[in-house]
């Protein structure tokens, strides 16, 4: 017999839930009681306790705490457990109670005769779960989560639940991700800055050094659960990355037995396969995931750049047709072991690959009143074959008091690259001049060690302490090799190599505590102290880099508890940004020959101060709203700058020129209407402010910019269901320039076959429009440049998914672990080498 379970989560949201749970039909044993109140107690007095799991003594999340008027034998409160398996409740009156404890998999424990005076404080202290080994077979398990959650310090986009995700990739999800927004190139921003950091369950990737664009492309959506965002860290996350933290959380379950999924999808751009098997028996447990796909993506552009005062040129025309192709692989393989009750370790390995092929045409001719002066034809086959692989081992020792834990924890992370470029240049009448070959082999190692002790105290007070060291390296060795048709061999231009090795060294120590007053303020203070030591040798430019430095990163998060549901909070901490390889190394990329791109050795870290304030509220309805005021302050931003030259080469370069302040609303709401449909919008409105602080360039530049995305479903009956998401981003500001207003949306209809083990979905990206379009300007006093790139991505796609497996949920529950958080460094998201 098939059993369907639905299990509601509403983590962050403390009180007045209902959680439907599965008949424990046991003898002797009264049913469940809801934990949906009947009537809120109006009091002084505090009932407080902990949910704990009996054989593994390991905190129990989401327990639904129900309180049961003894008299009327009717709940009058409800809310559910913690992350520490901590639960409260307040304004309870006088009088006799009993407190009944549920959650999936375990039996219903109650706690009789709780006999409560006027303003006591009853801690009923550790309330043990006793698993329920009744076999289910093949169970469904199905949530009720919003498609957006509010928690007190992240936002959750849960991916797994919006359809119009089937067959794409990580992407395409994070444009849906409130506050997040995804350019033409695959380039990520979040509330308009790209100083951030996106991990993988909690941990770092080699991959997302080299390009988080390109990392992004290689992550199957199928196999991501959800994406966290963090704008405000605490200490006890790195100080890296100004903007925040984008968090993708992979699937994978903690349930008995043999469970597992598989996805297919074809489409016009995207087709794949991917699927992940999850075992657990006792204290061992293994999960796997592993995946394929195939992408196409042609693209072209048209750019114009005006000069004016370069002698023998006044225009600057170029068009592009490019076509990117790809095959990309993602292995995943994670295993678990209790040594005993309080002792567990953890591994995991993560590989990603890639072998793509970007073949473009570009055409450059230079003009002078009309006449043609110069120019080439450069045809490019960019072969790029990657593989990044992660791996982990992490130990955690709990203790005796709840809440009391030491974890030590360590990161291997490698990215091995071999990118080829074959390129010929042709003159202005078609004959081909100059042949090049630009071979480059490239190598990134990055170790982390982290020691993480919490601490519980009494009335909830907490206290974190932590350190960590990070070492990284990378080196490349690229070669230019070019040939004279008419003289013959390719021969290696020793001007043109680019030879380097480069260490950047990070350790880390942490404090923070968390506390409440008077039961409606909490506060978490931090501080983190962070030790810099950079070499870098370019051997090629004879060029070098030695920079040491420390920083103190100082955090403040306060919040206040309301009446109905209300929250408010203030959140304050410093940043860094540091810059990435790609920033630094001196080489001239000259991949168009006449817009070349250079690093600055002497870059130093952006200094930040982010400020937060925040409101929240949720009504029983299931409506949400939040709200959050946002400021951040750069005076030493690192931007990019460009430059024409007296034979009209554009030089882009970059350096702390920059002060950067950016103020802003951040304003979210979901809702459900006819009571099968649901409703999300975001709606992110900044004022952006730049400004050059160097005589080298005169520039500023200023703006309001907003984007705005909004996301509905509805399920309707025979199990079909369908989904529709747009998105608008308003023209954005850079220094010296801007870029143009870009709108995405997409549809998807899906149906449930096979007793909701499968399900068939078709979506659509973009049916209106054959290419999206974005136009690009910059303007200096010598040139202006204006750009428009095409993307033709409309695209149909099939998507049919299918989940298998038989689960005990025998004594098992969630396991919250220890994870590996590097959240750093800034990047130009195409670093040569």
């Amino acid at each position: 017999m098939k059993n369907v379970i639905l299990l509601a989560m509403a983590s962050g949201l403390a009180a007045h839930f209902t959680f439907a749970q599965a008949p424990q039909n046991k003898p002797n044993s009264a049913p469940p009681q809801s934990a949906a109140p009947a009537l809120t107690p109006k009091g002084n007095s505090k009932i407080a306790g902990v949910v704990i799991d009996d054989v593994a003594k390991k905190p129990v999340e989401f327990a639904t705490i129900s309180l049961i008027d003894k008299t009327t034998g009717k709940t009058v409160d409800g809310t559910v457990s913690d992350e520490k398996g901590r639960f409260s409740l307040g304004r309870v009156a006088a009088g006799q109670y009993k407190i009944s404890v549920t959650f999936l998999g375990y039996e219903t424990r109650e706690v009789d005769n709780i006999t409560i005076g006027n303003k006591d404080e009853v801690n009923i202290g550790a309330v043990a779960l006793k698993g329920n080994s009744k076999m289910l077979d093949e169970v469904a398990v199905e949530g009720d989560k919003l498609l957006v959650e509010d928690k007190v310090d992240r936002m959750v986009y849960n991916a797994e639940k919006d359809i119009t995700n089937a067959g794409g990739t990580a992407s395409d999800v994070l444009k849906k991700v409130p506050g997040v927004t995804v350019d033409l190139e695959g380039n990520v921003a979040l509330r308009g800055s790209s100083n951030l950091r996106v991990l993988i369950n909690n941990k770092p990737s080699a991959v997302m050094a080299t390009s988080i664009a390109d990392a992004l492309q290689q992550i199957p959506s199928d196999q991501i659960k959800s994406v966290e965002i963090i704008t405000n860290p605490s200490a006890k996350y790195d100080a890296e990355g100004t903007a925040g933290i984008i968090n993708i959380i992979t699937k994978k379950n903690n349930l008995q037995g043999v469970n597992g999924t598989v996805n297919a999808t074809y489409g016009n751009r995207n087709t794949g396969i991917n699927g992940n098997v999850n075992y657990r028996k006792g204290k061992f447990g293994l999960t796997t995931a592993l995946g394929q796909s195939w992408k196409n993506n042609p693209a072209e552009s048209i750019r114009d750049t005006y000069y004016n005062g370069i002698p023998g040129i006044d225009r600057l025309h170029q068009t592009m047709d490019g076509k990117r192709e790809g095959v990309f692989q993602m292995v995943q393989l994670g295993l678990d072991y209790d040594l005993s009750p309080k002792t567990s370790v953890s591994a995991g390995f993560r590989m990603q690959s890639a072998e793509f092929a970007y073949k473009t045409s570009q055409v450059s001719t230079q003009f002078l009143n009309g006449e043609v002066m110069g120019g080439n034809t450069r045809t490019n086959n960019n072969e790029f074959d990657n593989a990044n692989y992660d791996l982990n081992l992490d130990f955690t020792r709990r203790f005796e008091k709840p809440g009391q834990e030491l974890s030590i924890l360590g990161l291997l992370s490698r990215s091995n690259r071999q990118n080829n470029n074959f390129a010929d240049v042709l003159n202005l009448d078609q004959q081909l001049a100059l042949r090049e070959q630009n071979l480059n082999d490239a190598y990134n190692e990055e170790k982390t060690f982290q020691v993480d002790y919490t601490h519980p105290f009494k009335n909830k007070h907490l206290l974190e302490l932590g350190t960590k060291a990070i070492l990284r390296y990378a080196e490349s060795d690229y070669q230019l090799l070019f040939a004279n048709p008419a003289t013959g061999p390719f021969v290696v231009d020793p001007s043109r190599t680019n030879i380097f090795e480069y260490h950047q060294n990070v350790g880390a120590a942490y404090a923070s505590y968390e506390f409440s007053l008077d039961k409606k303020y909490n506060f978490k203070l931090g501080s983190r102290y962070e030790y810099t030591r950079i070499d870098g040798d370019f051997t090629s430019s004879e060029t070098s880099v030695g920079q040491k430095y420390g920083n103190f990163i100082p955090s403040l998060a306060i919040s206040r508890t309301l009446k109905n549901n209300q929250t408010v909070k203030f959140n304050y901490t410093k940043r860094i940004q540091r810059p990435q390889l790609g920033l630094l190394n001196p080489y001239e990329n000259r991949a168009d020959t006449f817009n070349i791109q250079v690093g600055n050795p002497n870059l130093r870290a952006e200094i930040t101060n982010a400020y937060e304030l925040g409101y929240s509220t949720f009504f029983k309805s299931g409506t949400s709203v939040n709200a959050s005021f946002f400021w951040r302050q750069t005076n030493n931003s690192i931007e990019a700058y460009t430059l024409p030259t007296e034979g009209g080469v554009n030089y882009t370069r970059f350096g702390n020129i920059g002060r950067n302040a950016s103020y802003g609303v951040s304003l979210f709401g979901s809702t459900k209407f006819l009571q099968k449909g649901n409703i999300s919008t975001n709606l992110n409105i900044f004022y952006s402010d730049l400004e050059s602080q160097t005589s080298l360039l005169n520039a500023s530049n200023a703006s309001m910019m907003y984007n705005a995305n909004i996301n509905a479903s509805y399920s309707f009956n025979r199990g079909f269901s369908a989904q529709v998401f747009s998105q608008f981003n308003s023209r954005r500001v850079t220094l010296q320039g801007k870029a143009s207003a870009l709108a995405m949306y997409n549809i998807a209809v899906k149906k449930d076959i096979l007793k909701k083990n499968g399900s068939i979905s078709v979506g659509i990206d973009n049916p209106f429009s054959e290419a999206l379009k974005q136009r690009n300007t910059f303007k200096t006093q010598n040139a202006e440049q204006v750009s428009t790139m095409y993307l033709y991505n409309r695209q149909v796609r099939v998507n049919a998914s299918y989940k298998f497996g038989k689960i005990n949920t025998k004594a098992q529950a969630p396991r919250r672990k220890k994870k590996i958080n590097n959240d750093d460094a800034k990047s130009d998201g195409d670093a040569n080498g």
